[in-house]
């Protein structure tokens, strides 16, 4: 995996927002999104690049792509392959070497182009889980209990840096140390994916 694309509603939290569009997001899951790019950035020293591709402009999501310096925020993308070009061109990675992590049917087309598809499961969605899966667009099943850290924990652990990684945050190592200083030089880019703003 060289790149990663995150869902944002039923991914960093239940799917549940307020009048106002926003929702929640968890320390929990922040730290293990930190920790994957840091895991990543002790193998490659390079960063790993990141967006947030969503179906509407959440205040949460958009303030917690900035906080973590993430590569891109794509929003409005109802249909998410739109994400495709635009994140291709300002990665250089082919999306078969992209990783998304997704929860629902909206997040079906885009995940039929990426190499690594984590699907999260829950009860309520069973029969649709079950349609990713015979589609062939399930190559990791993800509890939706805190999902995004789930997922780094995974992905450090088959990749065989988890225990490094973790040794490399709690001792605040150089290597983390330059990550951290890489990570905070990162702007994030905000994207409009709506059919009219991208002709």
């Amino acid at each position: 995996m060289k790149a990663l694309i995150l869902d944002w509603d039923g991914v960093f939290h239940d799917g549940r927002k307020g009048p106002d569009g926003s929702s929640t997001f968890s320390e929990i899951d922040s730290m293990g999104l930190n920790l994957l790019r840091f895991g990543h950035y002790l193998q490659t020293q390079t960063l790993l690049p990141i967006a947030i591709v969503t179906g509407e402009r959440n205040a949460s999501a958009e303030a917690f792509a900035a906080r973590e310096h993430l590569n891109h925020f794509c929003y409005f993308a109802k249909d998410k392959r739109r994400a495709l070009a635009p994140l291709q061109s300002a990665w250089g990675i082919d999306a078969a070497d992209w990783g998304f992590l997704f929860d629902d049917v909206l997040d079906f087309g885009l995940a039929a182009e990426v190499g690594l598809r984590a699907m999260v499961y829950r009860e309520a969605c069973e029969e649709t889980y079950h349609y990713a899966v015979n589609q062939g667009l399930v190559d990791w099943t993800i509890p939706a209990d805190h999902a995004v850290r789930r997922f780094a924990e995974r992905a450090l652990t088959e990749a065989g840096h988890w225990e490094a990684t973790l040794e490399g945050r709690i001792e605040m190592s150089p290597a983390y140390r330059a990550y951290w200083a890489a990570r905070q030089e990162l702007s994030l880019e905000v994207l409009d994916l709506r059919e009219e703003a991208v002709r």
